[in-house]
């Protein structure tokens, strides 16, 4: 049996990378929809003082949430594949050496830490989710989105996806070790319309950088509808 993809409304949409992708499709710009950045991460919107308890990870995430989300209380959801790496591994690394594991460290390790602290940071009292499913995280994380805002639709729904490098001895290759962000504002009237793969699609590419390369008109198992 043959299913009809799932099509998501767009409203807007941003990424960031911690260093400028090979793809030239995936080269830093703007163009009124989709904002790709490099670099150093804009998180001045955020308090000086909580700041310096941002991860890489929670940076690149708020960067790009802060470009698409509305004002106001904005139901999120968020996905990763790894989460926050570092920090599980040195939880590992201290209970190993059976030594006491900080409150503080594990709270801020956890997968819904990311958007906890963004609903601190901007006082949004609106639900959020938070996804992890191994390689498929980026498009089960969408499903979860397009599932609220379909419960839902008189308000936009946040998706932001994010995922660091592992540190050794579990790294990555490239480019699945590439510390990148991708947020999406899932809502109606949709400026673009994305349609998801099938379950088993042929692009080797992690399924964040699929997206980001069909909505900028390139090949990819993601489509334009």
């Amino acid at each position: 049996m043959t299913y009809a993809p799932l099509v998501l409304p767009l409203l807007r949409a941003a990424a960031w990378f911690g260093e400028e992708p090979a793809d030239p499709l995936l080269a830093p710009g703007a163009d009124g929809f989709l904002d790709l950045a490099c670099g150093e991460p804009d998180v001045a919107f955020v308090d000086r003082q909580l700041r310096r308890r941002l991860s890489p990870l929670a940076r690149a995430c708020f960067h790009c949430a802060h470009r698409v989300a509305p004002a106001g209380d904005v139901r999120m959801v968020f996905a990763s594949r790894h989460g926050e790496a570092d920090r599980t591994v040195a939880i590992l690394r201290d209970l190993a050496l059976e030594a006491e594991v900080s409150p503080t460290l594990f709270s801020m390790s956890v997968h819904n830490s990311v958007p906890g602290l963004w609903s601190i940071i901007n006082g949004d009292r609106a639900p959020f989710s938070a996804v992890a499913a191994g390689a498929g995280s980026f498009g089960w994380g969408l499903v979860e989105a397009l599932a609220a805002f379909t419960a839902d639709p008189s308000a936009p729904v946040l998706y932001v996806y994010g995922d660091d490098r592992l540190p050794d001895p579990w790294a990555d290759p490239a480019p699945r070790g590439l510390l990148h962000a991708v947020a999406l504002l899932v809502g109606t009237p949709a400026a673009r319309r994305l349609a998801m793969p099938g379950e088993d699609p042929a692009d080797p590419l992690p399924q964040s950088l699929g997206c980001l390369r069909a909505l900028r008109g390139g090949p990819s198992s993601w489509q334009l509808a």
